[in-house]
């Protein structure tokens, strides 16, 4: 079973995905082309980020949707048999990279590798978002990127359904963490037959 966690930066992906996987046993993937310089070849990795970088200047969505494509169809494709979250997949993609041009890219990457079985969408206002950020580290390059203060959410949400995946919303704006895991827990409990950890214990 694939869970994926999407949002804006400061919305609480990171800590909502290891919750899932402390509470249910899931495996967290947060970048899944890091899994293949498991072996210890950090430096090649670290070139791999490099040339990321590079791709990531260059004004092309088709370029740069295919390029993180890379990391979706292979976490969808070897972790398969196995309950994960990732953290940013589809959504995030799109959200940064689709585009007229590059709707293709997103119509063949669901075909070939399918979509999550849940997507979670968490959800809160740009000004709440600064805010979280500022308190982990008020220092956050991300602070003074307007890119970063974009509310998003209306084309996230166009992805999503054009494209049927399921999903929830879970506005996080004025709910403790401990509610917002509540929800979480809730939707994962409906899809118990799907989840194979849970199955197992039956």
């Amino acid at each position: 079973m694939i869970i994926a966690v999407e949002g804006m930066d400061g919305v609480g992906k990171t800590e909502i995905s290891k919750y899932i996987c402390q509470q249910y046993g899931f495996i967290f993937i947060e970048k899944p082309l890091h899994y293949f310089y498991n072996d210890g070849a950090e430096n090649k990795y670290a070139d791999l980020m490099k040339v990321a970088n590079r791709i990531y200047d260059i004004d092309d969505d088709v370029l740069k949707s295919w390029y993180i494509a890379l990391g979706n169809i292979y976490a969808a494709r070897r972790f398969q048999n196995d309950d994960v979250v990732i953290d940013r997949h589809l959504v995030s993609n799109y959200y940064w990279n689709g585009s007229t041009d590059s709707d293709p890219v997103f119509k063949a990457l669901i075909e070939t590798s399918g979509t999550p079985d849940l997507t979670i969408l968490l959800y809160a206002t740009p000004k709440t978002r600064m805010e979280r950020l500022r308190k982990r580290n008020k220092d956050d390059p991300d602070l003074d990127d307007p890119e970063k203060k974009d509310d998003g959410y209306n084309k996230m949400l166009y992805f999503l359904k054009k494209y049927n995946l399921p999903y929830v919303v879970i506005n996080t704006e004025n709910k403790t963490l401990d509610e917002v895991k509540q929800i979480v827990d809730n939707e994962i409990l409906k899809m118990k037959p799907k989840v194979k950890r849970l199955a197992r214990k039956n």
